[in-house]
Parts: structure tokens; C-alpha cells; sequence
């Protein structure tokens, strides 16, 4: 079963490489293309339109149909993404291409996605289950870790072109292992369809279960503003792309580090603890980060930004388990997502057009003022919980 998990683990590595150098690739593309902040901020905001639209029923057909054809589809559409920038570069089509390539990437990324994540929960039992989970995360930090840095170092040394074919072949090896692992790739689940429907958003209703998808909305806002401003902040302050990259590859490399301990963390702490630790940390990380443009101490406020949002996703997923009334969970994991790929969408438009006007640093500042507001609401969110405890003790 654990050799399962890794093969899952290492074809999701491969999917969300291409993915991630196609983000970066086409926000530093359209940047050296005189894009403004604006116009990079339609891009991200649309790798996350249609899931946002779309993340439920594509659920509910993984549900239906297994995990072949959804990961098959997934990657196609992830190359697909890809080859539109190569075979229409910005140099001639202008940022056509790179909105194009942007909605595709997005689409197939969220296939890919929700099947590996059922398929490491199929395979899981409840002794293992979230040491599986922490495996996956750990691979989406290395994924996240190694693209940055390699499409930077492509773009700097050979041009924007290159970094596409390096996502390419990204996707390209996704596609062998997907051939590879055709016997662990289920075609169904093998479990009862659900019977009957009710809105997800009855489970806004449960206090605890709101106020964890409220601080997840918060974190993934706070998650967006370093995927996006980072680029735009550091070409402003004239980094070249490998040292966006490295930026980039410092806070996932911290992501990595935090949920390698997050075994010995979670000991001491209770999950809203860190959370609220968590948002104080960010908090601080965006206060520090437009003081500085050196290139060192800027990769010491990501890493302290990348240490406090990495900490905060697995105690998020274990209190929406803890929290939800039972034979419901899945169900909140699907509106989180929804919520998530909602505020993937339309925050990078927002943070854009408020850095074409206040400028990249102001950003940071808004968004640290609004983070230290939602460490003081995990706070009291920690305390009603240990007054439950209390009561219940």
C-alpha cells in the first residue's frame, strides 16, 4: 500500500511541475512583455476560474468513473496548456496566448488534483490516512520547490520558450507514469453512490465548521498574494526571474521543512493554536516584506512566510474532519475547495488593480493588516474550542 502512495505521490509531482512552471512561465512572460500588474493578476485569477465553477461536478464524475480517464484527461489538458504558448509565442500573438494557455492549465490542473487525492484516500486506511496525506503535501512542496527555480534559471540562461518545453516535459513524464502505474489507477471505487442530495452550504450553519472555512478562506488569500506578487514585486525591484524563482522555491522549500515537523508540533499544540500561530507568523512575514529588496533578506522573510502558511493546511483538513458532523466530510472538503478556487480567482484581480494604484509594497500591508485581524478571530476560535473541551471533560 505505502508503494502505492509513493507512485500516486511521484505522478502528482510530475502534473503539478508542468503546472506550476506554466503559471510562473506566463506571469514572468507576460511581465517581460510590459504586461502590467493588472493584466498578470487576469492570468492567475484565471487558473482558477472554471474550477471554481466547475470543482463540484468534476467530483461527482471522479465519483462516478474512477481514476483513469480523469488523470488521463487531466494531463491532456495540462499539455495542451502548454504547447499554446509554444506554438503561439507572446513575441507574435501578444498575451492571447498566455490568458489561453492560463484557463487550460487551470481546468486540467484541478482534475489532476481531486482524483490523486481520492486515490491516496482510497488506498489509505484510518491508522495511515493522514500520514499519506502529509506524503502528498510534501510532494506538492517539493513540486513547488523545484519548478520556480528551474523555470527561472531556463528563462534567465536559454528564454521563455525553453521554460514552456521544460514544462512540457514535465507533463510528458506524468504521461509515462501514468502508463507505468496502469494496475494501481482504479477504474471505479468500488463503494455505494451516495444516496439523496442537500446544500453544502447547510454546513455553514455549524459555527466550528464556518469558522474553519473562514480561516482556510484567509490563508488561501494570503497563499495567492506570494504565487502573485512575488513575480510582480521582484521584477519591480529589478530581480532577475532565477532569483524570482529562487523566492519562490525558498517558500515552498519552508513549506516542506514545517510538515516534516508538524508531527512534533502537533504534540504541543492544538490545531487552532497553530492555525492562530500561523497567522501571526504571516502577519509579520508581510509587514517585513516590502522594507527590503536585498535578494538575502528577502529569501529569509519567504522562508518565514513559507514556515507559517505550510503549517496551517494539514490542522485546517484535520479540524474540517474533527469538526463536520459525520458522513459529511468529503462534503465540506469539496465547498472548501470551492471557496478556495473562488478566492483563487477573483483575488488576483483585486491585488493586481490595487498594485497598479497603491503600489506591489502597499499590498503587503493591507494584507498584513487583514491577516493580524484573522489571527486575533483563530484566537478566540482556540479558546470557544477549549471551553468545549472544558464542558465535555
Amino acid at each position: 500500500m505505502f508503494s502505492t502512495v509513493i507512485r500516486v505521490v511521484l505522478l502528482t509531482i510530475a502534473s503539478q511541475m508542468a503546472t506550476i512552471t506554466t503559471r510562473v512561465t506566463c506571469s514572468l512572460d507576460g511581465l517581460f512583455h510590459q504586461a502590467t500588474a493588472l493584466e498578470v493578476g487576469i492570468m492567475m485569477a484565471l487558473f482558477a476560474f472554471i474550477p471554481a465553477l466547475f470543482s463540484i461536478q468534476i467530483g461527482q464524475w471522479v465519483d462516478r468513473v474512477g481514476a483513469k480517464w480523469p488523470i488521463f484527461v487531466g494531463l491532456s489538458l495540462i499539455s495542451i496548456s502548454i504547447s499554446v504558448p509554444l506554438l503561439f509565442p507572446a513575441d507574435t500573438f501578444g498575451l492571447i496566448p498566455l490568458y489561453a494557455s492560463c484557463s487550460i492549465n487551470g481546468l486540467g490542473m484541478i482534475f489532476t488534483v481531486i482524483t490523486c487525492q481520492q486515490l491516496v484516500g482510497h488506498v489509505s486506511d484510518a491508522k495511515n490516512r493522514t500520514n499519506n496525506f502529509a506524503i502528498m503535501a510534501m510532494g506538492y512542496s517539493s513540486a513547488s520547490l523545484l519548478a520556480p527555480i528551474a523555470t527561472g534559471w531556463f528563462i534567465d540562461h536559454i528564454g521563455h520558450q525553453s521554460a514552456y518545453q521544460f514544462g512540457f516535459g514535465c507533463v510528458a513524464l506524468g504521461f509515462l507514469l501514468y502508463l507505468a502505474f496502469q494496475s494501481i489507477i482504479p477504474r471505479s471505487w468500488n463503494r455505494p453512490q451516495r444516496q439523496g442530495r442537500s446544500s453544502s452550504w447547510e454546513l455553514f450553519k455549524i459555527p466550528h465548521v464556518r469558522n474553519v472555512l473562514i480561516a482556510s478562506s484567509f490563508m488561501s488569500m494570503a497563499w495567492d498574494l506570494q504565487s502573485f506578487m512575488i513575480p510582480v514585486y521582484g521584477t519591480s525591484i529589478g530581480l532577475s526571474a532565477s532569483e524570482v524563482g529562487w523566492l519562490l522555491g525558498a517558500f515552498s522549500g519552508a513549506t516542506f521543512f514545517v510538515r516534516l515537523l508538524m508531527p512534533m508540533i502537533a504534540k504541543r499544540l492544538t490545531e487552532w493554536r497553530i492555525i492562530a500561530c500561523a497567522f501571526g507568523f504571516g502577519t509579520l512575514a508581510y509587514c517585513l516584506f516590502p522594507l527590503f529588496e536585498n535578494f538575502y533578506l528577502l529569501m529569509g522573510v519567504t522562508f518565514l512566510l513559507g514556515m507559517a502558511l505550510g503549517a496551517s493546511q494539514p490542522n485546517v483538513m484535520s479540524l474540517l474532519h474533527t469538526e463536520t458532523p459525520p458522513g459529511r466530510q468529503g462534503e465540506a472538503i469539496g465547498l472548501r475547495t470551492m471557496l478556495i478556487n473562488v478566492c483563487h480567482t477573483i483575488l488576483p484581480l483585486v491585488f493586481g488593480a490595487a498594485g497598479a494604484v497603491i503600489g506591489a509594497g502597499a499590498v503587503f500591508y493591507v494584507v498584513s493588516a487583514l491577516m493580524g485581524g484573522v489571527t486575533v478571530f483563530t484566537s478566540k476560535c482556540q479558546k470557544k474550542s477549549q471551553e468545549v473541551l472544558n464542558e465535555h471533560g
